[in-house]
């Protein structure tokens, strides 16, 4: 029966992804992030659903030419092309080209996810959709997962839901990130529904974090969460939501489940005697080792593993860098690390300008919240091979959009409509009453 009905709701956004390639953008999404595809019972995951929506929203953008962009010509989107550009010299230049092709394939379709969102997201209703596709399909993973730890008093996940949240530390990662995205809607959409879903699904994200028992999860999500209190207009309200997940995972899980957890987690102030953490540190060797070797175009992407062997100090493990930036300069070079920092610090600084310019409550807070966001990733990323991951991407060209929203409100509303904006936007506990008889808000 699901999947039925994932076959269903995918072969009836088809035809409508002819005629509005943003629909077809919104149905991959949730393909990429909620996985309906994996919840079924085995048709829909041999199935290549996101190839068919993927060509479905190519021939939508031909035959919409002249009424939707394919992308915003921003520093974000330039370096975006960059990366994805050297990236591809890399393969090129790789020591065995065919071990690239499953990552270049990665690489190259997160990115073009990223640019094409530039354009055709640039009001305030789209990206309000997306950003709750993106916050809900996978704050819905996290909560279906916190919910199956809570009624079994505690739970530990060694692996993920799928695609490239396949494992417990690739999951927790994308939990951190979409974690202030959910609080950000907590504090300040419209919607009562919308405010209470996305605070219950932060709250049972963060306890499948915990139950993930990934340590570079933990240290991001301590990062996460001092950053939601420290940069949050709501801080109480975003603290409120932290304390209850924290304190879901102590009083609600089984003694055993916790004296585990904190068995796991001592190991990151012992990390001299744990074999993993002496594992990622050989591995952060290696990489740097094979750097220094091939600084221009590294040795391919992929392909840490056929020279792991000469450079690494154990030989016998760990043939990935578990760290995305030095994954970068081992394996397609300087430029490309220097490109992707540079996307990540231009993203932020973009995003504390819009923060600072624009007149929205919304508008800074869904800037507060991918700064965060973006800052999740920049330290889970020390711990994991995930330069490809698509979500980051995704978020950089959503930055983006958030910028031609802001301006594209501010062009429409005039001084005339800002109070009133201003007034509406407001969390809803600010906000004035409704005068009798006034309509109801959307």
């Amino acid at each position: 029966m699901r999947d039925i009905l994932v076959l269903a709701a995918v072969y009836a956004s088809l035809p409508l992804i002819l005629f509005s390639p943003f629909s077809g953008l919104m149905v991959y999404s949730w393909l990429a992030y909620m996985r309906p595809q994996d919840l079924g019972w085995g048709m829909t995951k041999v199935m290549p659903l996101s190839e068919w929506v993927a060509i479905a929203l190519a021939v939508g953008l031909v035959l919409t030419i002249g009424r939707e962009r394919l992308l915003a010509f921003r520093p974000q989107t330039i370096l975006l092309l960059l990366l994805c550009g050297w990236i591809s010299v890399t393969v090129m230049t790789a020591l065995i080209p065919e071990l690239s092709a499953e990552i270049y394939g990665n690489y190259w379709k997160a990115i073009l996810i990223g640019v094409l969102t530039t354009g055709l997201v640039r009001d305030k209703h789209r990206l309000r959709l997306l950003l709750l596709l993106i916050a809900f399909s996978i704050g819905f993973l996290g909560a279906k997962h916190g919910i199956h730890g809570l009624v079994r008093g505690g739970a530990r996940f060694d692996h993920g839901p799928g695609g490239l949240m396949n494992d417990n530390n690739t999951f927790a990662l994308a939990l951190n990130m979409a974690l202030p995205l959910l609080v950000g809607f907590a504090t300040i959409d419209r919607s009562k529904l919308v405010r209470w879903t996305a605070a219950g699904m932060a709250m049972l994200s963060m306890l499948t974090i915990f139950f993930t028992f990934s340590r570079g999860g933990l240290l991001t999500l301590g990062v996460v969460a001092c950053l939601l209190v420290w940069r949050t207009r709501q801080r109480a309200l975003a603290a409120l939501i932290l304390v209850l997940g924290i304190g879901g995972f102590v009083m609600l899980t089984r003694g055993e489940v916790q004296d585990e957890y904190l068995e796991r987690t001592g190991t990151i102030q012992e990390y001299e005697e744990d074999r993993s953490a002496l594992g990622r540190l050989d591995a952060w060797t290696t990489s740097w080792r094979v750097f220094r070797d091939y600084p221009l175009t590294g040795v391919g992407p992929n392909n840490l593993s056929v020279v792991h062997a000469r450079y690494s100090p154990d030989p016998e493990r760990f043939r990935v860098s578990h760290n995305s930036y030095l994954q970068l300069l081992s394996e397609s070079g300087w430029p490309a690390c220097a490109l992707f920092v540079a996307l990540l610090l231009t993203t932020l600084w973009r995003l504390e300008l819009l923060r600072r310019t624009t007149a929205s409550v919304w508008m800074q807070t869904q800037a507060h919240m991918l700064q965060i966001a973006l800052a999740g990733y920049m330290v889970g990323a020390f711990f994991l091979n995930m330069a490809y991951f698509d979500l980051i991407y995704h978020l950089v060209g959503v930055a983006v959009s958030l910028e031609l929203a802001a301006a594209a409100e501010a062009a429409a509303g005039g001084a005339d409509a800002a109070p009133a904006a201003v007034a509406e936007e407001l969390p809803w506990w600010k906000r004035p009453p409704q005068p009798a008889g006034a309509p109801g808000r959307a």
